[in-house]
């Protein structure tokens, strides 16, 4: 595992073409879903043959039916289960067969690698997560051992938490961490320097922004990873801030609205093929997350492509009378920009209209109507022309069931 991350790219494509049509192979024979004639191409030769197969979104799943997509020979206590969901209210059961799982973990440890030194097998991780995480066996025994503190405890309680662990890194959700710092007073932040080397993000979008924002914050670098519950890990970041493809267990395709793939360094949408997964293989899924894909030099020595990824999910955008959409990075940027505001989140209706909720930084002292003015100035400055948008207060940002902060959610059909 740790080789493959520097095999050539003759190698690493041969090796991931072999991997695809093994998993279509698997999908064919085993698997309800794929037994139609949509999937019935023969071997793929090449990765445009692959690219034939039709994609797969969350939707599709639900509406066929998860067990359609379950190989039966599998059962559900002897695979790791997990369940994705959103504010749309789509719950997806993913599952996730014991080898891939097992890579999957085994990948977390080269990520931790990869952030020249700052992590290593004996440090001190605290893990904010909203739900429990076992304990594996190595981790009984004081190897990559970890401190779970549960994100949905009083912010004061989780600081105490962290501090008491004195932990070398720190790893959770943006959203997470974000509130961290705002609950974190200066002193503590020193001492919490004194032995922090790292934070490891997860789950959610990171922006450059909220990078930035992290970084400054707790005065370490910080090292991205970009997972879904439905395929987990696919790509991580190195020490030089790129992020890397998990090229020896995801095939990424970066496509346009049509599912056709587009060139290297063309930005598209996300679709993702786990190709070891046998339990429940989803075969050229979109994600709809945006992003570029490339295949060149990297400094750290790395030959997996790198994924920079753009505005976040296809569906986090609202959309303005004139047709043009601001996505979820636009507002998260006007939430850091704006003095005074410490969240925000957006909702558009099925009738078109846009609601901001901002949450009050507490540690500022500012009136909410300066931050609403503010807010839509910025907003309508970035945009390059005035639009209708309502401004409301808010306590807290809205998570969905898996703990994420969702930002942008649009029930508007253009």
């Amino acid at each position: 595992m740790l080789r493959a991350q520097h095999h050539d790219r003759g190698t690493l494509d041969r090796l991931t073409l072999a991997g695809l049509r093994d998993a279509l192979d698997h999908a064919r024979a085993r698997v309800p879903a794929y037994g139609g004639d949509r999937y019935d191409i023969g071997t793929p030769h090449d990765f445009a043959d692959f690219a034939r197969l039709p994609m797969l979104r969350k939707a599709d799943v639900l509406a066929l039916g998860e067990d359609r997509f379950r190989d039966p020979a599998y059962t559900r206590d002897a695979v790791t289960v997990y369940t994705t969901s959103g504010t749309s209210g789509q719950i997806l059961e993913a599952w996730h067969d014991p080898a891939n799982y097992a890579h999957d973990r085994a990948c977390n440890i080269r990520r931790f690698a990869a952030a020249g030194g700052r992590y290593r097998p004996w440090s001190r991780l605290v893990h904010f997560k909203p739900f429990p995480l076992d304990t594996a066996w190595y981790q009984k025994l004081g190897i990559f051992r970890r401190a779970v503190v549960l994100s949905a405890l009083p912010v004061r309680t989780r600081v105490e938490h962290l501090l008491r662990e004195r932990p070398h890194a720190v790893i959770g959700y943006p959203v997470l961490l974000r509130d961290l710092l705002r609950g974190m007073r200066p002193a503590e932040l020193t001492t919490l320097r004194r032995t922090l080397r790292a934070v490891f993000t997860e789950s959610e979008l990171l922006t450059p922004e909220v990078r930035h924002q992290l970084t400054e914050g707790f005065g370490v670098p910080i090292f991205n990873e970009y997972s879904a519950y439905e395929l987990m890990h696919i790509a991580y970041d190195c020490a030089e801030g790129q992020l890397h493809v998990a090229e020896d267990r995801v095939h990424v395709e970066i496509v346009d609205p049509d599912g056709h793939p587009v060139p290297d360094g063309t930005e598209g949408h996300v679709v993702v093929t786990g190709w070891r997964e046998r339990a429940m293989p989803l075969l050229r899924y979109w994600l709809g997350d945006r992003a570029t894909r490339h295949t060149g030099h990297c400094a750290c020595g790395r030959t997996f492509a790198r994924l920079h990824l753009a505005k976040g999910r296809a569906d986090d955008y609202v959309v303005l009378p004139d047709g043009e959409r601001i996505y979820a990075g636009t507002f998260i940027g006007m939430a850091i920009s704006t003095p005074g505001v410490a969240e925000c989140m957006v909702r558009q209706d099925s009738a078109g209209n846009i609601t901001i909720f901002l949450v009050p930084d507490g540690r500022a002292d500012r009136g909410f109507d300066d931050l609403a003015r503010e807010a839509r100035a910025w907003l309508h400055t970035t945009a390059g022309r005035p639009f209708d948008l309502d401004v409301r207060h808010a306590d807290a940002l809205e998570l969905t069931a898996g703990g994420k902060g969702r930002f942008v959610v649009s029930e508007f059909q253009r």
